[in-house]
Protein backbone atom coordinates (compact mmCIF):
# COMPACT_ATOMS: atom_id res chain seq x y z
CA UNK A 1 0.00 0.00 0.00
CA UNK A 2 1.52 3.13 -0.72
CA UNK A 3 1.28 6.28 2.04
CA UNK A 4 -0.06 9.34 1.02
CA UNK A 5 2.85 11.61 1.35
CA UNK A 6 2.11 15.54 2.74
CA UNK A 7 3.45 18.08 1.04
CA UNK A 8 3.86 16.00 -1.76
CA UNK A 9 7.38 16.98 -3.48
CA UNK A 10 7.29 18.92 -7.74
CA UNK A 11 8.58 16.99 -10.03
CA UNK A 12 10.13 18.44 -12.78
CA UNK A 13 13.02 18.34 -15.57
CA UNK A 14 16.15 20.18 -14.02
CA UNK A 15 16.90 23.04 -16.38
CA UNK A 16 19.38 26.00 -17.11
CA UNK A 17 18.17 28.94 -15.98
CA UNK A 18 18.30 32.13 -17.77
CA UNK A 19 18.60 33.78 -14.53
CA UNK A 20 20.76 32.98 -11.46
CA UNK A 21 19.42 32.00 -8.21
CA UNK A 22 18.68 35.46 -5.82
CA UNK A 23 19.78 33.22 -2.38
CA UNK A 24 22.32 30.94 -3.66
CA UNK A 25 23.10 32.00 -7.37
CA UNK A 26 22.59 28.96 -8.49
CA UNK A 27 22.39 28.42 -12.38
CA UNK A 28 20.04 25.03 -12.61
CA UNK A 29 16.34 24.23 -11.14
CA UNK A 30 13.37 22.60 -12.05
CA UNK A 31 10.56 23.65 -14.18
CA UNK A 32 7.73 23.15 -12.02
CA UNK A 33 4.98 26.01 -13.63
CA UNK A 34 5.06 28.70 -16.38
CA UNK A 35 3.06 32.04 -16.06
CA UNK A 36 1.62 34.79 -17.42
CA UNK A 37 1.68 38.31 -15.74
CA UNK A 38 -1.30 39.72 -16.96
CA UNK A 39 -0.13 40.51 -20.83
CA UNK A 40 3.34 42.02 -19.84
CA UNK A 41 5.27 38.90 -19.07
CA UNK A 42 5.70 35.10 -19.54
CA UNK A 43 8.28 33.49 -17.31
CA UNK A 44 8.83 30.19 -16.33
CA UNK A 45 8.87 28.95 -12.68
CA UNK A 46 11.82 27.51 -11.35
CA UNK A 47 12.76 25.95 -7.81
CA UNK A 48 15.84 25.76 -6.86
CA UNK A 49 17.58 22.38 -6.20
CA UNK A 50 20.24 23.98 -3.60
CA UNK A 51 18.53 25.84 -1.24
CA UNK A 52 14.90 25.08 -2.29
CA UNK A 53 13.51 28.69 -3.37
CA UNK A 54 10.88 28.91 -6.31
CA UNK A 55 11.12 32.09 -8.44
CA UNK A 56 10.11 33.34 -11.73
CA UNK A 57 12.37 32.70 -14.77
CA UNK A 58 13.31 35.40 -16.15
CA UNK A 59 12.40 37.98 -13.08
CA UNK A 60 10.16 40.72 -13.73
CA UNK A 61 11.56 43.95 -14.75
CA UNK A 62 10.85 46.91 -12.33
CA UNK A 63 8.53 48.56 -15.54
CA UNK A 64 6.98 45.44 -15.99
CA UNK A 65 6.25 44.76 -11.62
CA UNK A 66 4.59 48.78 -11.44
CA UNK A 67 2.70 48.48 -14.99
CA UNK A 68 1.39 44.85 -13.54
CA UNK A 69 0.32 46.05 -9.89
CA UNK A 70 -0.96 49.81 -10.96
CA UNK A 71 -3.71 47.73 -13.09
CA UNK A 72 -3.93 45.26 -9.82
CA UNK A 73 -4.84 47.87 -7.55
CA UNK A 74 -7.09 49.40 -9.96
CA UNK A 75 -9.03 46.04 -10.71
CA UNK A 76 -8.81 45.60 -6.83
CA UNK A 77 -10.34 48.60 -6.07
CA UNK A 78 -13.13 48.57 -8.88
CA UNK A 79 -14.05 45.22 -7.14
CA UNK A 80 -13.84 45.49 -3.80
CA UNK A 81 -16.55 47.75 -1.32
CA UNK A 82 -15.79 50.74 0.89
CA UNK A 83 -17.50 48.29 3.38
CA UNK A 84 -14.67 45.15 2.71
CA UNK A 85 -11.71 47.53 2.71
CA UNK A 86 -12.93 48.84 6.27
CA UNK A 87 -12.94 45.24 7.69
CA UNK A 88 -9.62 44.63 6.50
CA UNK A 89 -8.35 47.66 8.25
CA UNK A 90 -9.89 46.84 11.42
CA UNK A 91 -8.57 42.65 11.10
CA UNK A 92 -5.17 44.34 10.61
CA UNK A 93 -5.46 46.38 13.55
CA UNK A 94 -6.39 43.97 15.43
CA UNK A 95 -3.32 41.73 14.23
CA UNK A 96 -1.01 44.29 15.09
CA UNK A 97 -2.18 44.57 18.22
CA UNK A 98 -1.98 41.31 19.54
CA UNK A 99 1.24 41.32 18.06
CA UNK A 100 2.42 43.70 20.54
CA UNK A 101 1.08 41.92 23.01
CA UNK A 102 3.66 39.23 22.15
CA UNK A 103 6.21 41.62 21.83
CA UNK A 104 5.00 42.89 24.94
CA UNK A 105 5.13 39.06 27.01
CA UNK A 106 8.29 38.52 25.57
CA UNK A 107 9.87 41.57 27.31
CA UNK A 108 10.22 43.88 24.21
CA UNK A 109 9.41 47.45 24.41
CA UNK A 110 10.32 49.04 20.89
CA UNK A 111 10.74 52.49 20.58
CA UNK A 112 11.68 53.28 16.64
CA UNK A 113 9.76 50.87 13.61
CA UNK A 114 9.94 50.67 10.50
CA UNK A 115 7.32 48.79 8.22
CA UNK A 116 8.55 48.31 4.63
CA UNK A 117 4.87 48.19 2.15
CA UNK A 118 2.94 49.35 5.34
CA UNK A 119 -0.31 49.01 2.92
CA UNK A 120 -3.14 50.75 5.21
CA UNK A 121 -0.80 50.85 7.94
CA UNK A 122 -3.64 50.48 10.52
CA UNK A 123 -1.00 47.03 11.76
CA UNK A 124 1.28 49.28 12.98
CA UNK A 125 -1.79 51.20 14.69
CA UNK A 126 -2.68 48.26 16.56
CA UNK A 127 1.07 48.25 17.62
CA UNK A 128 1.07 51.79 18.44
CA UNK A 129 -2.45 51.51 20.54
CA UNK A 130 -0.41 49.55 22.93
CA UNK A 131 3.20 51.30 22.65
CA UNK A 132 1.96 54.98 21.98
CA UNK A 133 5.50 56.34 22.44
CA UNK A 134 6.80 54.20 19.38
CA UNK A 135 7.52 56.43 16.68
CA UNK A 136 7.17 54.57 13.53
CA UNK A 137 8.41 55.17 9.82
CA UNK A 138 7.18 53.70 6.32
CA UNK A 139 8.98 52.73 2.94
CA UNK A 140 7.28 51.96 -0.29
CA UNK A 141 7.66 52.69 -3.94
CA UNK A 142 3.83 54.04 -4.15
CA UNK A 143 3.35 57.58 -3.32
CA UNK A 144 -0.75 56.87 -2.37
CA UNK A 145 0.30 54.56 -0.17
CA UNK A 146 2.40 56.69 1.28
CA UNK A 147 0.10 59.79 1.40
CA UNK A 148 -2.50 57.87 3.18
CA UNK A 149 -0.23 56.72 5.89
CA UNK A 150 1.04 60.04 6.82
CA UNK A 151 -2.71 61.57 6.33
CA UNK A 152 -4.10 58.77 9.01
CA UNK A 153 -1.66 57.78 11.08
CA UNK A 154 0.51 60.74 10.94
CA UNK A 155 4.18 58.16 10.15
CA UNK A 156 7.25 59.42 8.38
CA UNK A 157 7.75 58.16 4.88
CA UNK A 158 10.15 56.86 2.90
CA UNK A 159 9.52 56.40 -1.08
CA UNK A 160 11.88 54.66 -2.27
CA UNK A 161 12.04 50.50 -3.42
CA UNK A 162 12.84 48.47 -0.27
CA UNK A 163 15.73 46.72 -2.04
CA UNK A 164 17.60 50.09 -2.84
CA UNK A 165 20.02 50.57 -0.17
CA UNK A 166 19.86 53.73 2.27
CA UNK A 167 22.72 54.29 4.26
CA UNK A 168 20.68 57.14 6.03
CA UNK A 169 18.67 54.46 7.71
CA UNK A 170 21.97 52.54 9.13
CA UNK A 171 21.33 51.02 13.03
CA UNK A 172 17.76 53.22 13.55
CA UNK A 173 15.22 50.68 14.45
CA UNK A 174 14.99 48.14 16.83
CA UNK A 175 12.02 46.75 14.70
CA UNK A 176 11.27 45.97 11.09
CA UNK A 177 8.43 44.86 9.59
CA UNK A 178 7.55 43.35 6.33
CA UNK A 179 3.94 41.15 6.27
CA UNK A 180 3.37 39.93 2.77
CA UNK A 181 6.04 41.54 1.13
CA UNK A 182 8.86 39.51 0.90
CA UNK A 183 7.12 37.18 -1.98
CA UNK A 184 6.96 40.22 -4.11
CA UNK A 185 10.48 41.43 -4.13
CA UNK A 186 13.00 40.80 -7.20
CA UNK A 187 16.09 40.16 -4.95
CA UNK A 188 15.49 38.72 -1.99
CA UNK A 189 18.98 38.66 -0.84
CA UNK A 190 19.06 42.71 -0.60
CA UNK A 191 16.44 42.76 1.41
CA UNK A 192 17.46 40.33 3.90
CA UNK A 193 21.19 42.75 3.66
CA UNK A 194 19.26 46.16 4.36
CA UNK A 195 17.23 44.61 7.38
CA UNK A 196 20.21 43.63 9.01
CA UNK A 197 21.91 47.18 8.34
CA UNK A 198 18.68 49.28 9.39
CA UNK A 199 18.79 47.21 12.24
CA UNK A 200 20.15 47.92 16.06
CA UNK A 201 22.39 45.28 17.40
CA UNK A 202 19.80 42.83 18.95
CA UNK A 203 16.99 44.63 16.85
CA UNK A 204 13.59 42.22 15.68
CA UNK A 205 12.81 41.28 12.50
CA UNK A 206 9.03 40.29 11.92
CA UNK A 207 7.62 39.11 8.80
CA UNK A 208 4.81 36.56 7.44
CA UNK A 209 4.87 35.40 3.22
CA UNK A 210 3.09 32.10 2.12
CA UNK A 211 4.11 29.10 2.76
CA UNK A 212 6.19 28.59 -1.18
CA UNK A 213 5.33 24.97 -2.00
CA UNK A 214 1.18 25.51 -0.94
CA UNK A 215 1.55 28.62 -3.22
CA UNK A 216 3.21 27.44 -5.85
CA UNK A 217 1.07 24.34 -5.88
CA UNK A 218 -1.80 25.81 -7.80
CA UNK A 219 0.73 26.61 -11.22
CA UNK A 220 2.30 23.24 -10.47
CA UNK A 221 -0.97 21.71 -11.40
CA UNK A 222 -1.56 23.73 -14.29
CA UNK A 223 1.46 23.51 -15.84
CA UNK A 224 2.08 19.59 -15.58
CA UNK A 225 -1.41 18.46 -16.27
CA UNK A 226 -2.61 20.86 -18.58
CA UNK A 227 0.32 21.94 -19.92
CA UNK A 228 -0.14 25.27 -20.34
CA UNK A 229 0.12 28.91 -18.35
CA UNK A 230 -1.97 29.84 -15.62
CA UNK A 231 -2.62 33.62 -14.85
CA UNK A 232 -0.40 35.54 -12.74
CA UNK A 233 -2.07 39.15 -11.79
CA UNK A 234 -0.34 40.05 -8.41
CA UNK A 235 3.43 39.32 -8.49
CA UNK A 236 4.16 36.71 -6.50
CA UNK A 237 7.67 36.30 -7.76
CA UNK A 238 9.32 34.11 -5.03
CA UNK A 239 7.95 31.08 -3.24
CA UNK A 240 10.00 30.43 -0.10
CA UNK A 241 10.93 26.64 1.24
CA UNK A 242 10.52 26.79 4.71
CA UNK A 243 13.96 25.11 5.41
CA UNK A 244 15.78 27.27 2.90
CA UNK A 245 14.31 30.50 4.17
CA UNK A 246 15.63 29.84 7.77
CA UNK A 247 18.79 28.95 6.30
CA UNK A 248 19.16 32.39 4.77
CA UNK A 249 18.37 34.24 7.31
CA UNK A 250 20.35 32.25 9.95
CA UNK A 251 23.61 32.35 7.98
CA UNK A 252 23.11 36.50 8.07
CA UNK A 253 23.05 37.06 11.70
CA UNK A 254 18.90 36.28 12.37
CA UNK A 255 18.38 34.24 15.01
CA UNK A 256 14.54 32.98 15.27
CA UNK A 257 12.56 33.27 17.87
CA UNK A 258 9.04 32.64 16.65
CA UNK A 259 8.65 30.57 12.87
CA UNK A 260 5.67 28.61 12.34
CA UNK A 261 3.29 28.46 9.61
CA UNK A 262 0.04 28.35 10.33
CA UNK A 263 -3.90 28.44 9.19
CA UNK A 264 -3.98 24.05 7.70
CA UNK A 265 -7.43 24.87 6.00
CA UNK A 266 -5.23 25.10 3.05
CA UNK A 267 -3.55 21.99 3.76
CA UNK A 268 -6.91 20.04 4.65
CA UNK A 269 -8.47 21.20 1.39
CA UNK A 270 -5.15 20.01 -0.73
CA UNK A 271 -2.86 22.46 -1.56
CA UNK A 272 0.83 20.89 -1.56
CA UNK A 273 -0.21 17.23 -2.06
CA UNK A 274 -3.35 16.92 -4.07
CA UNK A 275 -4.54 16.48 -7.70
CA UNK A 276 -7.70 18.15 -7.90
CA UNK A 277 -8.78 20.72 -11.02
CA UNK A 278 -10.11 22.59 -8.12
CA UNK A 279 -6.79 23.49 -6.78
CA UNK A 280 -5.60 24.68 -10.30
CA UNK A 281 -4.49 28.11 -11.27
CA UNK A 282 -6.56 29.62 -13.63
CA UNK A 283 -5.31 29.05 -17.37
CA UNK A 284 -3.50 32.11 -18.42
CA UNK A 285 -5.97 34.53 -20.84
CA UNK A 286 -3.18 37.17 -20.76
CA UNK A 287 -5.52 39.78 -19.05
CA UNK A 288 -5.18 43.43 -20.91
CA UNK A 289 -3.24 45.53 -18.19
CA UNK A 290 -4.07 48.36 -20.26
CA UNK A 291 -7.59 48.17 -19.83
CA UNK A 292 -7.40 48.66 -16.11
CA UNK A 293 -4.63 51.35 -16.68
CA UNK A 294 -7.06 53.62 -18.33
CA UNK A 295 -10.00 52.92 -15.82
CA UNK A 296 -7.60 55.11 -13.24
CA UNK A 297 -10.15 57.61 -12.98
CA UNK A 298 -12.62 56.02 -12.27
CA UNK A 299 -11.55 54.65 -8.87
CA UNK A 300 -12.96 57.05 -6.05
CA UNK A 301 -11.00 58.37 -2.97
CA UNK A 302 -12.28 56.75 -0.09
CA UNK A 303 -12.63 59.18 2.57
CA UNK A 304 -11.98 56.30 6.02
CA UNK A 305 -11.94 57.96 9.26
CA UNK A 306 -9.90 56.30 11.46
CA UNK A 307 -11.70 57.51 14.82
CA UNK A 308 -14.95 56.17 13.68
CA UNK A 309 -13.20 52.99 11.96
CA UNK A 310 -11.92 51.84 15.77
CA UNK A 311 -14.77 53.02 17.25
CA UNK A 312 -15.55 49.53 18.77
CA UNK A 313 -17.18 48.33 21.55
CA UNK A 314 -13.99 46.31 22.76
CA UNK A 315 -11.48 48.69 21.51
CA UNK A 316 -10.76 51.62 24.68
CA UNK A 317 -8.55 53.26 26.67
CA UNK A 318 -5.56 51.36 25.79
CA UNK A 319 -4.67 47.51 26.04
CA UNK A 320 -7.20 45.66 28.58
CA UNK A 321 -8.54 42.35 28.59
CA UNK A 322 -11.32 42.61 26.48
CA UNK A 323 -9.11 44.01 23.65
CA UNK A 324 -6.37 41.03 24.29
CA UNK A 325 -9.53 38.54 24.16
CA UNK A 326 -11.26 39.31 21.34
CA UNK A 327 -8.12 39.97 19.34
CA UNK A 328 -6.58 36.79 20.69
CA UNK A 329 -10.04 35.14 19.46
CA UNK A 330 -10.12 36.21 15.90
CA UNK A 331 -6.82 35.93 15.05
CA UNK A 332 -5.11 33.42 17.40
CA UNK A 333 -3.28 30.60 15.54
CA UNK A 334 -3.81 27.04 18.04
CA UNK A 335 -1.87 25.09 15.82
CA UNK A 336 1.48 25.78 14.48
CA UNK A 337 4.16 23.96 12.48
CA UNK A 338 7.89 24.19 11.63
CA UNK A 339 8.00 25.91 8.22
CA UNK A 340 10.45 23.12 7.33
CA UNK A 341 7.47 21.06 6.56
CA UNK A 342 5.72 23.03 4.08
CA UNK A 343 2.94 22.39 5.77
CA UNK A 344 0.27 25.15 6.22
CA UNK A 345 -0.80 28.74 4.55
CA UNK A 346 1.34 30.97 5.59
CA UNK A 347 4.81 31.54 7.65
CA UNK A 348 5.42 33.93 10.68
CA UNK A 349 8.79 34.74 11.49
CA UNK A 350 9.93 36.77 14.13
CA UNK A 351 13.73 36.97 14.76
CA UNK A 352 16.73 38.70 16.81
CA UNK A 353 19.58 40.38 14.44
CA UNK A 354 22.99 40.13 15.38
CA UNK A 355 25.10 42.73 13.45
CA UNK A 356 27.91 41.37 11.21
CA UNK A 357 29.77 42.11 7.90
CA UNK A 358 27.59 39.18 6.39
CA UNK A 359 24.62 41.16 4.67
Amino acid sequence: MKLLRIPSPFKGVSTLRKEKCRICNSEKGLQVGEVDYWDIANARLIKCEQCGLTQLDPMLTDEETAKGCLAYYIEESLRVSPKEQKRNMLRNFRRGYLFAISLKGKGYYPKDVLELGPGSGYFTAGLKFVFPKVKITVMDINKETLDFNALHHQYETIEAHIENYSPALDNKFDLVIARDIMEHVVDISKVVSNVQKYSKENGLFHFITPNGHEDAWKHYLTFNHLKKASELLINHVNYFDGKGLLNHLTSHGFSPINYYTYNLKTTRKGRGWKTSEKLMASTSKKKNSDFYVEKVNEVKENSFDKNSLLNQWYIYDGPNLITNFICWYQHSSLIRLSPTLNIGHEIHGLFKITKSDKA
